[in-house]
């Protein structure tokens, strides 16, 4: 059972079906690929289970692809689930490829995505789930399917919270 991933900070958070920041939300850019749970700035985000740091990478602003964000980083961690991406974070120094994690764990802080305050929140924890073997974040555009391997999280993460 996973941990819940941001101490002091209520699982109220998760979004409910179809809203925005919800898997699976369209967007205008794209098919939203994971869950967003907003919290302040410089928040903690804990490891949700045991595993191992298969990846760390540009997730949003230009060298991701998407410059209408700020820039931030993504920590994917393999584990008994599968594939935990850690989104729009500033890594832990410890977080490179191959570190071991513990369940609770610091991963990293959560750091602003949102250029502009349009009276939502402008930092969130960005949580995305992948099959097993998965070594990088995803794009699920508008038309395609659900990309091979990309799996709703929001289950895991009511049980969490």
């Amino acid at each position: 059972m996973w941990r819940w991933p941001l101490p002091g900070v209520s699982g109220a958070v998760i979004p409910p079906e179809g809203a925005p920041g919800s898997f699976g939300a369209v967007r205008r850019h794209d098919v939203h690929t994971g869950v967003d749970l907003h919290c302040d700035e410089g928040q903690w985000v804990l490891a949700v289970e045991d595993g191992v740091v298969v990846a760390v990478e540009d997730f949003t602003g230009p060298a991701a692809g998407s410059p209408w964000w700020l820039p931030t980083k993504a920590v994917l961690v393999e584990g008994a689930s599968g594939v935990v991406l850690y989104g729009e974070v500033v890594p832990e120094p410890a977080m490179v490829t191959g570190a071991l994690v513990a369940q609770g764990d610091r991963v990293g802080v959560v750091t602003r995505v949102l250029r502009h305050d349009k009276g939502v929140p402008t930092t969130m924890l960005h949580l995305e789930l992948y099959a097993p073997g998965a070594r990088s974040g995803v794009w699920w555009r508008h038309g395609e399917a659900r990309p091979e391997g990309l799996r709703d999280p929001t289950a895991p993460l009511r049980a969490a919270g």
